[in-house]
């Protein structure tokens, strides 16, 4: 009886080991691999990415080579290495990727070196809160100055490069017993952002406006004036 007792406690603790919606954050494998770059041309760069109140042009899909799937993608910036993290960004399925939120526990730090630059290096896995089955993923990625900037937010306030990839479902979280799955191949590489700024006409158009508002506020203030004194009399 114990000994069946034992078995039980055993197999509950398997299947339930992954029950949070685990999943692998392992890079530069058979299953799942994809490289991040430093930010490519301003040409190349035309996916606009809004997360977190700031917005950047980056570029993104698989570079030919050892990603999966490969694709044909050419990037000018260079593969990521030490002094940059990723991070997991996870929510329910369909969430979009402005509403994904940081997964705690899934940053790395340790990247792959040599012909593997640009492939982060990571065995953990990472536990998607309230979620069991499938989720909405995305890899962001920043500069961390020498381990100083601790979160993408940290890096958006400071003005660093960051970037994030393409969004992608995910399949049968917290039901692999033996090995949870990886990131799903839709998400892709990607660059750093290029951040974006208003092109000097809307400036120019927007300190128009605002000299023509200012200028219509003074002459209702004279008016105003005006027919007050009038008034008087």
């Amino acid at each position: 009886m114990k000994k069946t007792l034992t078995a039980i406690a055993l197999l509950a603790g398997a299947v339930t080991g992954f029950s949070q919606g685990q999943i692998s954050m392992f890079d530069y494998g058979a299953s799942f691999a994809i490289q991040v770059f430093t930010a490519s041309s301003l040409a190349a760069s035309t996916v606009s990415v809004y997360y977190g109140g700031y917005t950047v042009l980056e570029q993104q899909g698989n570079p030919p080579g050892y990603n999966i799937p490969s694709d044909f993608t050419p990037y000018t910036g260079t593969p990521l290495g030490a002094g940059y993290d990723i991070e997991l960004l996870a929510g329910a399925v369909g969430t979009p990727l402005v509403s994904l939120t940081p997964v705690a526990g899934s940053i790395v730090s340790s990247w792959y070196t040599g012909s593997g630059a640009g492939y982060w290096k990571s065995s953990s896995l990472a536990a998607i809160p309230g979620i069991t089955t499938t989720a909405t993923v995305a890899i962001a990625a920043w500069d961390n100055e020498g381990g100083t900037i601790t979160s993408l937010a940290a890096a958006q306030a400071a003005g660093d490069p960051w970037g994030i990839s393409s969004t992608a479902t995910t399949a049968e979280l917290g039901y692999n017993i033996v090995v949870p799955p990886f990131l799903p191949p839709g998400v892709q590489s990607f660059s750093l952002g290029i951040a974006t700024t208003p092109e000097p006409s809307t400036i120019a158009l927007g300190v128009i406006g605002a000299s023509a508002f200012l200028m219509r506020l003074r002459t209702r203030k004279i008016e105003w004036k005006g027919t007050c004194h009038r008034s008087l009399w």
